[in-house]
């Protein structure tokens, strides 16, 4: 059985309002399954690749969309970057002696910032929008991000399974999230009917269930036609999310190579031996000390 990785973008009314289904069966788990997080910070990392998956898989051209957050508390990193091809990867640095088990970010992370990138290289301009690290969850950062930067009613509905006991797992999707946005009004005269078409919307999205959310039993048209059925949905055609990290061989030996004499012997054992791991898929590279 093929497993679900994907992003569904989708329209309610008459384009009033627009989304995204995003339900990863597989792709979040793998990615977090090579650290070994507590289970708040699989929580955290999990709503971030995701929410990073929505908003990257908008690109048009050549790219990569990055959300990455800075703080001053025992979680000092939180970092997610995905390509215009769907190659998803993340990590989260965390202090020597993390311990707290909060699951609101403004307590992990402390004072800081959140950065939401857009760089599509020669094809446009690359864009950074920031925020403070003043809301409670990723989610909120996200919906402030776009009410400060785009000015577009935004929001963000997730799920993951990281609070659930390992053995209910099973048959559920990994993590997810329904995206709405109110689109601008085109003319003064439609407005009271773009407000009730996003009221109406967030209403019905309020009624969605994490366990009907990451159920195996349901497709993600599904959720959508049973939510949103009453104001009229159209549904667009998927996109598929990966693992996959963008790590090489060569890339490592490029950046030793560059490295200062002195550089090099700090960073090598007693036989001359330079390890590396890379911080988001943990693969283990053994160099020999270059000349």
């Amino acid at each position: 059985m093929t497993s679900t990785n994907h992003i569904i973008p989708f329209q309610l009314g008459k384009s009033q309002v627009r989304g995204s289904i995003v339900r990863l069966e597989t792709t979040v788990s793998e990615i977090i399954k090579r650290h070994n997080y507590p289970s708040n910070i699989e929580s955290l990392l999990a709503d971030t690749l995701t929410i990073t998956a929505c908003l990257g898989s908008r690109m048009k051209h050549d790219g990569i969309f990055t959300i990455q957050a800075k703080g001053s508390g025992e979680v000092h990193t939180l970092f997610s970057d995905i390509t215009n091809d769907g190659c998803l990867r993340g990590y989260v640095g965390l202090e020597d002696n993390f311990s707290k088990k909060d699951v609101d970010l403004n307590s992990l992370m402390g004072s800081g910032h959140i950065s939401f990138t857009l760089d599509q290289g020669k094809y446009s301009k690359r864009y950074q929008g920031i925020v403070a690290l003043e809301e409670q969850t990723i989610s909120k950062s996200a919906e402030l991000y776009f009410n400060n930067s785009e000015q577009l009613d935004t929001k963000f509905l997730n799920f993951n399974y990281y609070n659930s006991h390992k053995k209910n797992r099973e048959k559920m999707i990994s993590s997810g999230l329904i995206m709405l946005q109110k689109m601008p009004v085109k003319d003064t005269i439609e407005k009271e009917d773009y407000d009730k078409i996003w009221e109406d919307s967030l209403t019905f999205l309020s009624t969605l269930q994490n366990e009907e959310f990451l159920s195996n039993d349901l497709s993600s048209q599904d959720i959508l036609l049973r939510l949103f059925n009453e104001v009229g949905v159209t549904i667009y055609d998927e996109i598929i999310i990966k693992d996959k990290c963008r790590c090489s061989q060569a890339k490592v030996e490029f950046a030793i190579k560059n490295l200062s004499k002195k550089e090099l012997i700090d960073i090598s054992d007693e036989n001359g031996k330079i390890k590396v791991v890379c911080e988001f898929c943990k693969t283990e590279r053994i160099f020999s000390h270059f000349n």
